[in-house]
């Protein structure tokens, strides 16, 4: 199984990467944690090293979620221009808050968790379409990034929500799109902690890690924990801070 790399260095170093074609849950156990700007760094790693990727924003309005982009030095209009990258902007489909931008895409309406994948297949079956044609598979990594699958359960509530990401994982196997086309690493971000849905997500997860914090004297202390992955012996903790939005682990 060929691994690739996620650019978050101590778990690249200690896993020698995460499986292509993974399923990784990001758990954000807790917000002071910042734990989804680690999904933010595999985007930029991977827009940086010229692969494919397809973001799906459930959380923020898109003008803020560039401005993040931004701080962050995610050079997003690039890989626009490229056609790298397209952003499916659920939280602007659900909202009515668009706008108009290149490789920026809305979900026909209505929408509702029971159209609302088959909406998504529409996106991703059109690119995986262009890129086919344009030859762009050759070479790149394809990566599916959500942030975050929790928002689902604030918008639709928590046993629907975990009715949806059943179909979802079921038709990551069968449906048309992922057949004939080529599949992509997928990391799912879910923040919070509850009894309902975090259990399916563990169990379906390939990877799952966790990020956690704790204030000791005047400082936070944050932790990414690997919690879950394929022949891991040992849980594994790496302590990292965060700077100027970006993640920047101790021993690096």
């Amino acid at each position: 199984m060929k691994l690739v790399k996620t650019g978050l260095r101590p778990l690249d170093k200690a896993l020698g990467g995460v499986r292509e074609k993974s399923l990784i849950l990001l758990h954000e156990e807790d917000p002071r944690s910042l734990g989804k700007l680690m999904a933010l760094e595999v985007l930029r790693e991977k827009l940086d090293g010229g692969h494919l990727v397809g973001y799906f924003n459930l959380g923020m309005p898109i003008s803020v979620l560039f401005e993040l982009f931004d701080k962050m030095g995610i050079d997003y209009r690039r890989a626009f221009d490229e056609d790298r990258f397209f952003l499916v902007d659920t939280f602007g489909s659900i909202y009515g808050q668009r706008v108009d931008f290149e490789n920026v895409q809305y979900l026909r309406t209505p929408v509702s968790l029971e159209t609302l994948n088959d909406r998504y297949i529409e996106v991703i079956r059109e690119h995986k379409r262009r890129w086919a044609e344009k030859g762009m598979f050759e070479g790149r990594e394809l990566w599916g990034i959500t942030v975050s699958n929790s928002d689902y359960k604030w918008i639709f509530g928590e046993e629907p929500t975990l009715r949806y990401l059943e179909l979802v994982d079921a038709q990551r196997h069968t449906a048309d799109v992922y057949r004939k086309y080529p599949s992509g690493t997928n990391l799912w971000v879910y923040s919070g902690v509850d009894r309902v849905i975090l259990p399916f997500l563990y169990r379906k997860a390939d990877y799952v890690l966790k990020t956690g914090s704790s204030i000791e004297g005047d400082k936070v202390v944050r932790n990414l924990i690997v919690v879950k992955a394929p022949e891991l012996e040992d849980i594994l903790s790496f302590e990292y801070a965060v700077r100027d939005h970006r993640i920047i682990f101790e021993e690096f």
